[in-house]
């Protein structure tokens, strides 16, 4: 039903980077510094989302708790490669930001109705997913002013997410084509939640709160629209 795409490390493709480009990348190293946390911290989340379900999993059909095995094994990896680009462009260690992130707890509380549902949970991760796929698109060239180990390292780490989100979709048309009625109520109020700019709690989905470049409501609207073709 699903498949994956091959496996690859980050600090593999990462380790001979240097950002000698810096200043033709951005504006300043705090732009980068910031670009890079903010990343990090949502690719650092998936442990939590993924400990919250864990418990539940078995009882899930099973190519959902396979999904999440390697979902969360991916978003570890994504995690590695934002931290160590974090540190080359901060000059700070890497374990400082693990400390930073793991000083936070998340609050699932405002995501309860979509955690104990595994056909809701699948669309709001595709929605998830695809604003995630278009977010890092943005950045392509950003990533190529770095140098090539920046830019093979972003497309890899987007194919990944592209992956995430067509088995996501392949899960819910496959085990759920009896309740495709209901996609478009779960993303009218997925959309209503990113919309209000609800503050982000650590929980991976819906990190959506900052209606900057990645996230205006165009952008939104469009990726939301996307997913409700695709479980049409």
């Amino acid at each position: 039903m699903i498949a994956f795409p091959p496996d690859w490390e980050s600090q593999d493709v990462l380790k001979q980077a240097a950002l000698e480009r810096l200043e033709k990348a951005a504006d300043s190293s705090d732009d980068l510094i910031a670009l890079f946390e903010t990343d990090a911290a949502s690719e650092y989340d998936a442990r939590h989302l993924y400990a919250m379900l864990e418990p539940m999993l078995p009882g899930w059909p099973q190519p959902i708790a396979s999904y999440f095995r390697r979902w969360q094994a991916d978003e570890r990896n994504h995690y590695s490669g934002l931290r160590r680009l974090w540190s080359l462009a901060s000059g700070r260690q890497e374990r400082q930001l693990d400390l930073k992130f793991s000083a936070r707890e998340p609050d699932f509380g405002p995501l309860a109705d979509l955690l104990t549902d595994p056909f809701r949970l699948m669309v709001a991760l595709a929605y998830d997913e695809r604003v995630t796929v278009q977010a890092y698109a943005v950045d392509y060239s950003l990533y190529d002013r770095l140098g090539p180990a920046f830019g093979r390292w972003v497309r890899l780490t987007n194919r990944d997410e592209a992956f995430h989100y067509r088995n996501a979709i392949k899960i819910v048309r496959s085990l759920y084509s009896h309740r495709l009625h209901d996609v478009s109520e779960i993303l009218e109020r997925l959309l209503a939640h990113d919309l209000a700019r609800t503050p982000y709690r650590a929980t991976f989905l819906l990190d959506h709160d900052d209606g900057g470049l990645y996230f205006t409501e165009a952008r939104l609207r469009k990726c939301a629209k996307i997913v409700g073709r695709h479980l049409s």
